[in-house]
């Protein structure tokens, strides 16, 4: 079963910004989501249930949120992984 992806400005700002090496790696990344939201590589964010990362080229991420009654992935976050990427999302662990 297929799904869509949802791709907003602010996502399509980030995904020209990537350097030239790393666009081909997150379109591919991304257009694989549609087929499996879960891939094998990808995590689930502890305390933040159907939203995953998927590490890209190394320094980067792919964050998004499957809604699955929707059929539906949300891609919140495509760039450099920052010591504050996750708090920045409000996709923090929760504190013990």
């Amino acid at each position: 079963m297929s799904y869509r992806i949802v791709l907003t400005r602010d996502i399509q700002k980030q995904f020209k910004e990537l350097p030239g090496h790393v666009k081909p790696i997150a379109r591919q990344a991304i257009a694989g989501l549609i087929d499996n939201p879960r891939p094998s590589r990808a995590k689930e964010l502890l305390g933040h249930p159907q939203h995953f990362r998927l590490h890209i080229a190394g320094k980067y991420r792919l964050v998004w949120l499957v809604k699955e009654e929707e059929q539906l992935i949300e891609i919140e976050y495509l760039g450099p992984k920052t010591p504050d990427l996750y708090d920045l999302l409000n996709l923090a662990r929760p504190e013990a």
